[in-house]
């Protein structure tokens, strides 16, 4: 069950989040996963479990291969931390960014739930004026 995070456990999630995606790698994420973490996003299916949650981490990169996460803050308290900020990259050519909040719940200083907050509009809307996207997108799509 997940439990009010202390200061210092929040902030090393904090920290461990923003490490994983500067190295734009999906088995970045593994460490910081429970074994039965559940990932929730406005444009995929729920993940359950690190395996699916790594798929969809390399479905994402694939998509976007060079897509950040600039870190704007963090707070925690009712037993989540949450971390809001923007991603970025270049999709079909061009580029594409969104603000996101991603709500973090820990047990035992794992993420065990992470769902994502962001108005997926931003990407489909880049996807649809970019046809060099069209491809890779359905490719992610379709690869679940």
């Amino acid at each position: 069950m997940p439990h009010s995070p202390d200061q210092t456990e929040a902030e090393h999630i904090v920290q461990r989040f923003t490490e994983a995606w500067s190295k734009m790698d999906p088995d970045a994420f593994t460490p910081l996963f429970r074994p039965d973490v559940r990932l929730v996003h406005p444009m995929d299916r729920d993940t359950r479990g690190v395996d699916e949650a790594r798929e969809f981490m390399r479905r994402t990169m694939t998509l976007i291969p060079d897509l950040r996460y600039d870190v704007h803050g963090w707070a925690s308290g009712s037993g989540h931390v949450l971390i809001w900020g923007r991603l970025h990259g270049t999709l079909g050519g061009g580029p594409v960014e969104w603000p996101l909040v991603d709500r973090i719940a820990l047990v035992d200083g794992l993420i065990a739930e992470r769902v994502a907050y962001f108005d997926p509009l931003r990407v489909i809307a880049a996807v649809l004026r970019r046809p060099r996207a069209w491809l890779p997108y359905l490719s992610t799509r379709l690869g679940r």
